[in-house]
Order: C-alpha cells, then sequence, then structure tokens
C-alpha cells in the first residue's frame, strides 16, 4: 500500500502570512480568513481559495512577507 501525502488529501488549509524585517528575518507570524483578513489567530480555508488568496496577499506584501498555504 502506498503512502498518501495529507497534502494532497486535505481540501482543508490555513494561510500563514510572516512578516518580515529589511534583512529578511521573520517578524511576526500572522494568518488570513476567508476574506482576506490578517489575524492573530489561524482560519480554516478551501484549498482552492487558499491559494488565489495567498497570491493575492503576497502581490499586495510583496518582499514585506512570505505568504504560505499550510
Amino acid at each position: 500500500m502506498a503512502a498518501t501525502s495529507l497534502n494532497r488529501t486535505c481540501p482543508i488549509r490555513i494561510i500563514s502570512v510572516h512578516l518580515l524585517d529589511a534583512a529578511g528575518r521573520l517578524l511576526r507570524v500572522l494568518f488570513l480568513d476567508r476574506k482576506g483578513h490578517i489575524s492573530s489567530m489561524p482560519h480554516y480555508v478551501p484549498q482552492d481559495e487558499a491559494l488565489i488568496l495567498a497570491a493575492n496577499q503576497q502581490r499586495v506584501l510583496g518582499h514585506q512577507a512570505r505568504v504560505l498555504v499550510l
């Protein structure tokens, strides 16, 4: 039996926003909700929405942050 990766089977994701300083060091970790609002609490988002929200937020924040879909 082949092991199935959790990333491929789980349709729910968390969007993590890592705020960075000018040198690229991590300052703070925040999260996005389904509406694209940044908060300190993680929110579960459907995978398709999470990928779109993360890409849009990365464009807005640019080099000031690293946006990840977990």
